[in-house]
């Protein structure tokens, strides 16, 4: 986030990150947590690829958490780079897992394996550009992109809450799609808005 962010969007961004540990916690200890502890529920064709997606999902989440907590306080900045770069070759496993997985086993309804694809590619997409912006040293633009990128990440968080109680009973099967795309798409769009906040504010003067 830009340093002359006002005041007020850095506690919403804070309290919204806070928000975001809190559920991410949550669906990891849940979840994850019993598939790395051998519960595979059905997935035992590819349990390699299950334990690489529990595994590297974990780093993702907690090294993400980490290296937004460094660059946004500059403490331990010396980890900064170290820390980002785990996130983000954890989340590209992750992607291209999640990207992968739907190939070996089918989940009804079929339209689960579009939503999830699409937040895994807008979420290659946007760590691509926060890696490109750190790499030409464009800092201003990698952290905007990095807090994109960790919001996208927190919505996969949010499909796996979605998985377990959609939104929309009254669609069936179908709900839990619905779900996937309103917890990826509300997230993603209130980002922006908070991040683009200060740009349209009245100019001094």
């Amino acid at each position: 986030m830009p340093p002359k962010t006002s005041v007020a969007t850095r506690r919403i961004v804070a309290g919204l990150f806070a928000v975001s540990l809190v559920c991410s916690f949550g669906v990891w200890r849940y979840i994850v947590v019993p598939v790395l502890g051998g519960d595979l529920s059905g997935h035992e064709t590819h349990a390699g690829l299950l334990y690489a997606h529990a595994a590297s999902g974990t780093l993702m989440l907690f090294f993400g958490a980490a290296a937004l907590y460094v660059g946004w306080t500059r403490r331990f900045f010396s980890l900064h780079k170290w820390l980002g770069g785990t996130y983000l070759v954890a989340g590209s496993v992750v992607s291209v897992l999640a990207l992968t997985l739907p190939l070996f086993e089918r989940h009804e309804p079929a339209s689960i394996a579009v939503a999830t694809d699409v937040v895994a590619s807008v979420w290659l997409a946007f760590s691509v550009m926060a890696w490109r912006a750190a790499r030409n040293r464009r800092f201003d633009a990698h952290r905007g992109w990095m807090i994109r990128s960790y919001v996208v990440t927190w919505t996969f968080v949010f499909c796996r809450m979605a998985m377990q109680m959609p939104l929309f009973p009254s669609l069936g099967a179908e709900g839990i799609t619905a779900t996937i795309w309103v917890s990826f798409i509300i997230p993603v769009v209130a980002c922006e808005i908070v991040m683009q906040w200060p740009t349209t504010a009245r100019l001094s003067g």
